[in-house]
């Protein structure tokens, strides 16, 4: 079997034969760009062949790398392997996401799960009373009937010969999660992810004081299947078996998330008892292993669209495998949980004004509050915002062009990381377009013009088209394309926007907040 040797990890891989070589790392668990999917679209996966031999280039390798292809440059997934290779993945190896989020206090009394010490003291011989009602009594009483997990009744069982004994409990209103004579002051835990179509991002809370933890970040791993959520669909429907590739790919992540906010604050993953998860409606399906193939034809039904609670343990989950995993409810097949949590983060039902909620993403998703009364739409905005479709586009990751402004006549720019920049992502775009805006360097009709502006010396041309130097050294420029796929984008958006409005009988005039 041939072997492919990445320069970076020092590792050495075996490919089968016909595959590529961007097939070969997906199945090895190494992530590189590949906003497309493997069809050679995006131009995103591009590595480095030092030694030995692949097939010749492909007329999309040709298209996106031009001459680079004479330095030894190729699209891994155009590339098949012939014999041993040697690569270099610098140019498209992913970085860690960077998530930068607020959060407001968490409300104590709205916190999922509980945390008590019990004096637990057998009975006189003259009583008829189990050790688990000895325990329920000295607990807020609930209007429910509360339920044991086994491993709770393992753990009371173990009083043993003893007249009298100490517990830890874990607990909510329906159920006793967690129970322990190993009393231990740390609190437990809960964990918040966003699932979003390209990026993941969760927090870790402290559920005895409501108090963040950690934040993190990392690449959806289903973006190997391509960048947005029509790609996945896509999948399942033309494979039997990319639904559970898809689901273990997104478990994987979240785990790997999991694990890192652990160790990062030096805390057991297994006193997480609370697991919340909100996305688009695709995303949380697919979170449930649950076919979205309905939502991608007309009329766009969803299987389900209620909150839904399981057990940590059916999803293989890194935490206590009793933990409680919720659900977010989602509105319909373009209207997530992500949306829901949202609304509700915002408190946007209890707000006396008219209110615009846009989270902006490969889908848009958009939420008119007009006095409490919620209208809301689901736009293709597309994956540009995320860098996709964008010639030197690239996610939040370290060396990211995340900010650009006019500063003494001049284009001034600021990286991820503060290191070389290696791409432009979504933040950075609309930094660009708006200095251009600013500088006169665009039309109305967004067509970049060469004339005598503040600007003017970054636009240069090729063929017949323009294009902007955002940096020199190394060149990253914006396409004039690029700037098409941002005003698709922002169509989307405005069109939303629009309809909302329209539905409310509102003016653009009466938003009072975004």
């Amino acid at each position: 079997m041939p072997k492919i040797k990445i320069n970076q990890f020092d590792r050495e891989l075996e490919a089968k034969s016909g595959e590529n070589i961007l097939e070969v790392l997906q199945r090895e668990g190494i992530d590189i760009n590949a906003y497309c999917g493997g069809f050679g679209y995006c131009g995103k996966c591009l590595i480095k062949i030092l030694k030995g031999n692949v097939t010749q280039p492909t007329s999309q390798e040709t298209k996106h790398l031009k001459e680079k292809i004479s330095q030894g440059y190729r699209l891994a997934c155009q590339a098949q392997i012939i014999g041993d290779v040697e690569i270099d993945l610098r140019e498209s190896i992913i970085h860690k996401v960077e998530v930068l989020a607020e959060s407001g206090e968490a409300f104590l009394e709205e916190l999922p799960v509980k945390r008590i010490n019990v004096h637990l003291k057998k009975p006189s011989l003259n009583q008829s009373i189990s050790l688990e009602e000895i325990i329920e009594n000295q607990l807020p009483k609930s209007p429910f009937i509360r339920n044991w997990t086994i491993q709770a009744l393992q753990e009371l069982s173990r009083i043993e010969n003893q007249d009298e004994k100490k517990f830890e409990i874990g607990f909510d209103e329906k159920q006793i999660y967690w129970m322990s004579s190993n009393l231990k002051k740390a609190s437990f835990l809960g964990i918040a992810f966003d699932i979003g179509t390209t990026t993941l991002a969760c927090e870790l809370l402290d559920l005895e004081t409501g108090a963040t933890l950690y934040r993190t970040g990392a690449l959806n791993r289903q973006a190997s299947f391509g960048a947005d959520v029509l790609s996945r669909l896509r999948a399942i429907q033309d494979n039997q078996g990319a639904l559970s590739n898809l689901q273990e790919l997104l478990l994987s992540s979240m785990n790997d998330l999991i694990q890192e906010a652990c160790q990062k604050t030096g805390h057991d993953p297994n006193r997480i008892l609370s697991v919340t998860a909100a996305g688009n409606t695709i995303m949380e399906h697919i979170f449930l292993g649950v076919s979205p193939i309905s939502i991608g034809t007309a009329p766009f039904t969803p299987v389900f669209c209620r909150s839904y609670q399981t057990r940590a343990q059916r999803l293989h989950l890194v935490v206590h495998p009793e933990a409680q995993v919720y659900i977010f409810p989602s509105v319909a097949g373009y209207v997530g949980g992500d949306i829901v949590a949202g609304i509700g983060a915002h408190d946007l039902e209890n707000k006396n004004s008219t209110i615009l909620y846009v989270d902006i993403g490969t889908n848009g998703e958009i939420v008119l509050s007009d006095q409490g009364k919620i209208y809301c739409c689901g736009t293709a905005a597309g994956p540009a915002f995320e860098g996709a479709q964008i010639k030197h586009g690239t996610r939040a990751t370290l060396g990211a062009i995340h900010q650009v402004e006019i500063e003494n006549d001049d284009l001034k720019i600021y990286t991820i990381g503060d290191v070389a920049p290696r791409g432009v992502c979504g933040t950075g775009l609309i930094d660009v377009l708006a200095c251009l805006i600013k500088g006169g360097s665009i039309a109305s009709n967004g067509r970049l013009q060469k004339d005598d502006h503040l600007l003017s010396s970054r636009i240069q041309e090729e063929g017949k088209s323009h294009y902007f130097v955002l940096s020199h050294d190394p060149q990253i420029i914006v396409t004039q394309e690029d700037i098409s796929q941002l005003q698709l984008a922002k169509a989307a958006l405005q069109a939303g926007r629009k309809v909302l409005l329209h539905q409310a009988n509102r003016l653009e005039s009466d938003i009072n907040q975004v």
